[in-house]
């Protein structure tokens, strides 16, 4: 047995907007919430592998060029991973995180251009770039994220 009820256009819209109401504000997350969901969810990840790959880059400051561009070009291609992330949901942390892609960025595409050309000047310019522009950037990163995320529990 069907029932047919007949709700008036206004009582309609009024259940619509309420609904939509309470989809897009019931379910709201805290800043600290946001912020471990960007962690969880492929920012350590990111940051760990940063890490790496600018330490690698470090570690071979002294060696020759034929080690030193591959580990620039490694830094290269994780920085352009990590500039697909979504924003770090932390005013503060996004802001460092985004000067320290910067810097990585910059400086290792200086050295992979180097190295690619041979040029020892070159290849030193863009580690240091990679030294004193991206790594400490990424420290401040990760100790205003690790900040946010004790302050949340």
């Amino acid at each position: 047995m069907r029932f047919r009820v007949r709700v008036p256009a206004a009582t309609r819209v009024t259940v619509t907007v309420a609904a939509v109401t309470l989809a897009l504000g019931g379910c709201s997350q805290t800043p600290g919430e946001r912020l471990e969901e960007w962690y969880g969810s492929g920012g350590e990840a990111q940051i760990r592998k940063l890490n790496e790959d600018a330490g690698r880059v470090n570690e071979v400051s002294m060696r020759t060029i034929d080690v030193q561009g591959p580990a620039c070009w490694d830094l290269l291609a994780q920085t352009a991973k990590a500039e697909k992330l979504d924003p770090i949901p932390d005013e503060g942390a996004q802001r460092y995180w985004k000067e320290a892609l910067g810097g990585f960025r910059r400086g290792a595409a200086e050295c992979a251009d180097g190295a690619a050309k041979n040029e020892e000047g070159q290849v030193s310019r863009g580690i240091r770039a990679v030294q004193t522009e991206g790594l400490p950037k990424l420290v401040s990163t990760v100790t205003l994220i690790k900040a946010g995320l004790a302050a949340a529990k």
